[in-house]
């Protein structure tokens, strides 16, 4: 079991304060929105930068462990009840936001690329230059991700088309993959 220095807590007073800390750890974290010591270094609450960086790094890696050990008991004793109460309710939020980024994280950094956004639109093409009244639905896909290259994080896009008989198969291959993935 990780002992987690959670001193620098004990500083805020005020629960909705402890509450945005947790919040901007995470988004820290899964690299959403970066956190800033200088809404932390006067006010309300009195921390150094040293506190800052304390509290900061032991709850983002309390919250890692507790996602990837997918345990969110908080045995952390010498804290008070409600701040105990207050981590379990923010790990219980944001657990699927942590795990999405690790899981994110784990796939690029094996050399594999991630498909993030699927958008689709349904075309109907009524004619072509070949054929004067064709009457043909496709479907028009993107398929938005990432991929790892030299120690890079880059988008990437494929877009392709697809009429019914292919977009058929393809829906097959996704059911037979989800069900070899089910069997792990």
């Amino acid at each position: 079991m990780v002992d987690y220095n959670f001193d620098p807590l004990l500083k805020i007073t005020n629960s909705t304060e402890l509450k945005k800390f947790l919040h901007e750890c995470i988004d820290d974290l899964i690299e959403k929105r970066k956190i800033n010591f200088d809404n932390y270094n006067s006010g309300p609450i009195e921390w150094t930068k040293g506190d800052f960086e304390t509290a900061k790094k032991n709850v983002q890696l309390f919250f890692k462990n507790s996602t990837i050990e997918n345990n969110f008991d908080v045995r952390l004793e010498y804290l008070e009840e409600h701040i105990q109460e207050i981590i379990k309710c923010c790990l219980e939020i944001r657990k699927n936001d942590v795990f999405q980024y690790l899981a994110r994280t784990y796939v690029l950094k094996n050399g594999n690329n991630l498909v993030e956004n699927i958008d689709w639109r349904l075309k109907w093409v009524l004619g072509s230059s070949d054929l004067a009244i064709l009457k043909e639905a496709y479907l028009q896909i993107d398929l938005n991700g990432v991929q790892n290259k030299d120690e890079k994080i880059q988008k990437t896009s494929i877009s392709f088309e697809a009429n019914l008989e292919q977009v058929d198969q393809i829906i097959k291959e996704l059911k037979a993959v989800k069900k070899e993935l089910s069997n792990k």
